[in-house]
């Protein structure tokens, strides 16, 4: 009988922390970052090019698990009530190993007036620690006039793997910074001095630092800060008007913690 009691409360035990992990699990953000998307975008999906289509990342507090990630798991809903399937989900470009948490959708997601207003998670997604993300919903779409913002920001040692060669070899940590969609400089220019200094990294021993470089200057929404210093990066704040989205809407004053 104490072996049967025990065995329950161990099951409730796995229940209980399988539901927590589930519960920390959110969408950070839901970006409706292009309209019209370039036709060759839909190549991302493996299909033909498709005209007419918006390109809307949503961002994940976890990283998703790519082979879970298929158009029917995602339900738009739009202002005039309609619930859009996407035509294309995928983790591309930003499928590096400390990337894979923000998926591109597209689709036709703001027909004749109306605008994408949530996102829900209808079929099966997981992230990869197998754990379901089904039923999580994003509630607040950044509008297409908007530039973006931080939404992620985790810090880890200059040698961790996944970050060989994007910093300098004075580098003590490197952040590792997710936006609401990609960015770059002015018009699709490469990250630069302006975008270095723009940025300023908060210190756990008070003080406040630029990066010695941006890594990772590629077209998607993450960005490496490497850091000389080497006491731990608390929050990382950026001016506006510095990162410009593939519309070239500049970003707003932004700022977000670290991991």
């Amino acid at each position: 009988m104490k072996l049967l009691t025990t065995i329950i409360l161990l099951c409730f035990s796995v229940a209980a922390i399988a539901q927590e992990n589930r519960s920390e699990a959110r969408i950070l953000s839901v970006y409706h970052g292009l309209d019209p998307i370039p036709p060759r975008a839909t190549a991302l999906c493996g299909m033909q090019p498709v005209g007419g289509q918006d390109g809307m990342p949503v961002t994940f507090s976890v990283q998703i698990n790519s082979e879970t990630v298929f158009p029917t798991a995602f339900a738009v809903e739009t202002s005039s009530g309609e619930f859009v399937t996407p035509v294309c989900a995928t983790l591309r470009p930003a499928m590096e190993l400390l990337e894979q948490r923000t998926v591109l959708l597209i689709g036709p997601f703001s027909p004749e007036d109306s605008l994408p207003l949530s996102v829900e998670i209808v079929e099966q997604l997981e992230d990869i620690e197998g754990n379901s993300l089904l039923g999580l919903r994003g509630e607040k779409v950044t509008p297409l006039a908007a530039g973006p913002s931080l939404v992620f920001a985790e810090r880890f040692g200059p040698s961790a793997s996944g970050l060989e060669g994007e910093c300098p070899e004075e580098t003590a940590q490197a952040v590792l910074l997710t936006w609401e969609g990609g960015v770059t400089g002015p018009q699709g220019a490469d990250l630069a001095e302006a975008q270095r200094t723009a940025m300023s990294v908060l210190l756990e021993n008070g003080d406040r630092v630029h990066p010695l470089i941006l890594g990772d200057d590629d077209p998607d929404n993450h960005v490496i800060a490497c850091l000389a210093e080497t006491s731990p990066a608390v929050s990382v704040s950026v001016i506006a008007g510095f990162f410009h989205d593939p519309g070239d809407d500049a970003n707003p004053a932004t700022s977000v913690d670290v991991i």
